[in-house]
């Protein structure tokens, strides 16, 4: 059977891996840029998960070939603060998290 492979910003050809520091990044930064969650967060919250995200995505750029225990770990560590900042009731947890709003 074969995997799935994409291209990493360098050209090289990659496995595509869906779930990793990436893909959480590229579906995360158009929601943070949104209309709608700069109005709804407040400007500390909305600096810590910018901050978050532009740690990863400076991460990326810095470590192409990174270790994927490594991405993971990160985007975990991502995912675990916008959780504390983006519970569930939150007006926007079904845009941050869609999956999770099917539970």
């Amino acid at each position: 059977a074969r995997s799935p492979t994409g291209y990493d910003r360098r050209g090289a050809c990659r496995l595509l891996d869906l779930d990793g520091l990436s893909a959480f990044v590229g579906r995360l930064r158009p929601i943070l840029r949104s209309r709608r969650v700069r109005s709804e967060l407040s400007a500390s919250d909305l600096a810590r998960l910018d901050g978050a995200l532009l740690t990863a995505e400076d991460y990326l750029r810095a470590n192409p070939r990174a270790a994927k225990e490594e991405t993971d770990r990160r985007r975990d560590a991502a995912d675990a603060l916008i959780t504390s900042v983006i519970r569930p009731g939150h007006p926007l947890h079904p845009a941050f998290f869609p999956d999770r709003a099917l539970l």
